[in-house]
């Protein structure tokens, strides 16, 4: 069964709520069991465990971190959220532009998320 705009755009309100207060029971709750996640910075695929893992490391690193969504919008088979992180790092000020462009699966399960991130943008996680 083919998932609507509204239903998409409602998993992706999950993950996006589930990101910002960092909840991995959420997290997993809208991912398939197997779902893997790219990095355009290091072209890895890593795993819902490690992603969860990452996720923390954010919040820990940049306690204050927030998600601004910049646009929104359902695909034909997931969706796009462009974001801009924002908050205190170890090395100063962080404003990095996020695009995430997710698949989901038959059964309504982002099951790959292709993450893109500006390096530079991140120097201020490294201190």
């Amino acid at each position: 069964m083919a998932l609507s705009d509204t239903e998409k755009l409602q998993i992706a309100e999950a993950y996006i709520a589930a990101s910002r207060t960092n909840d991995p029971v959420a997290l997993a709750a809208v991912c398939s069991a197997d779902s893997i996640t790219w990095h355009n910075f290091d072209e890895s695929e890593v795993g819902p465990a490690q992603s969860a893992k990452a996720l923390g490391w954010i919040h820990r690193t940049v306690p204050d971190i927030t998600w601004t969504t910049l646009a929104l919008t359902a695909t034909s088979d997931g969706f796009v959220w462009r974001s801009l992180l924002s908050g205190t790092a170890p090395g100063g000020p962080l404003h990095c532009h996020s695009c995430i462009v997710a698949t989901l699966n038959d059964d309504g399960k982002i099951s790959r998320i292709d993450e893109y991130l500006d390096t530079a943008q991140t120097k201020p996680l490294r201190g």
